[in-house]
């Protein structure tokens, strides 16, 4: 027993003097349900609808009136007014851009069909390219309708409603997650690559030749990501080969355009295992960092799973720092809409911006690292 508490106290004290260590596993714990308690929440807080009325009338007005009370519901209307094709046009492309959730059109004899026949239709269109964000949208147009119905029945007015599903006409469960985990291990892959990068040779000492090198810090760090776009590349391609041939994921719009936003994303996943490896005090610990912090904010703050409407206010501002959430709506809008270069170029914007802070970061921590040993 005197053995067994020499080693006891023995590890203790390594525990001890390892407070990186005793940080990680606490407040890892905290962070992870924290974060989970807040986004495992299938629940819509809001729908972003558009509103067309061909009819503008009375009873038109009416049923767009019980979607506006609904606290769930935010409408929106097209550029150009309410009616007319140009309006359905502009709805379209705002589904498309994924400003709005669904499309709620109402024909010209809506009113007259009412009045003569006792009975309409009317219809709604709803993005499908994530499936449980649709099938809860379903559910919750059922709900209003049936309410209006019963509103209506004062009179002995019934209505119908037709429902149109765009993008994922099956609403295949896995046309809406395969892209998404592509984004995600993406992410992570292009994070860990660089990861240990200088962690290494810091470990080996061989960063004493860097340090007194005639290159600049922008010039390594530069050096050291440009190999890995390849590779990160090649790695993107053949998961995105795999899913067209294996699962039957469909690729509707230009592979160019997702070409040219990957390497954007590459390059800002890049940048930040950059920046862990000037942070990290070995390969081990950059390569734990990179996987923490690429893997759960991407599954869960990013739109990945969760709609990013549903989280919490906090988490929804941290979600909008986490490359893979503007990444999603791309290779989602890409290969399930068939979306061009123009509807991203906000989410370009963003991962441009989010690649030169990281790499700016990465640069900046390494020069003071470099400046200490000098």
């Amino acid at each position: 027993m005197a053995r067994i508490k020499a080693i006891i106290v023995k590890e203790f004290f390594h525990i001890l003097r390892d407070p990186r260590s005793l940080t990680i596993v606490f407040i890892t714990p905290v962070i992870m349900i924290f974060i989970l308690g807040y986004s495992f929440s299938f629940d819509l807080n809001r729908i972003d609808a558009a509103v067309v009325d061909f009819s503008q009338s009375d009873f038109s007005r009416q049923l767009v009136n019980s979607f506006a009370n609904n606290r769930i519901f935010v409408l929106h209307f097209p550029a150009g007014g309410t009616s007319g094709k140009s309006a359905l046009r502009a709805a379209e492309e705002m589904l498309r851009k994924e400003k709005i959730k669904e499309i709620i059109v109402i024909p010209v004899d809506f009113s007259r069909r009412l009045t003569v026949h006792g009975q309409s239709d009317f219809g709604i269109i709803i993005d499908a390219s994530n499936s449980n964000t649709a099938n809860l949208v379903f559910q919750y147009n059922e709900m209003i309708v049936l309410e209006f119905m019963a509103e209506m029945k004062k009179v002995g007015q019934l209505f119908k409603l037709h429902t149109k599903i765009y993008f994922n006409p099956e609403a295949k469960s896995s046309f809406f997650f395969i892209p998404g985990q592509i984004a995600a291990i993406l992410l992570m892959i292009s994070a860990m690559l660089t990861s240990v990068s200088i962690a290494k040779e810091r470990e080996t000492g061989s960063i004493a030749l860097l340090f007194i090198s005639p290159l600049k810090s922008y010039e390594i760090i530069i050096g050291k990501t440009i190999p890995y776009i390849m590779v990160a590349l090649l790695d993107g391609v053949l998961t995105l080969a795999f899913s067209r041939f294996w699962f039957g994921i469909p690729i509707r719009g230009s592979l160019l355009v997702l070409l040219i936003f990957a390497v954007l994303y590459i390059i800002a996943g890049l940048s930040l295992g950059i920046l862990i490896s000037t942070l990290a005090p070995t390969q081990k610990a950059a390569m734990l960092a990179a996987q923490i912090l690429t893997m759960l904010p991407s599954y869960l703050l990013s739109g990945l799973i969760f709609p990013i409407d549903s989280l919490n206010p906090v988490l929804q501002a941290i979600s909008y720092a986490i490359p893979a959430t503007y990444f999603l709506r791309i290779i989602r809008g890409v290969i399930l809409k068939g979306s061009e270069l123009k509807h991203f170029l906000f989410e370009g914007l963003m991962l441009v911006l989010l690649g030169a802070v990281l790499l700016l970061a990465a640069s900046r921590k390494f020069s003071r690292q470099r400046k200490a040993v000098q």
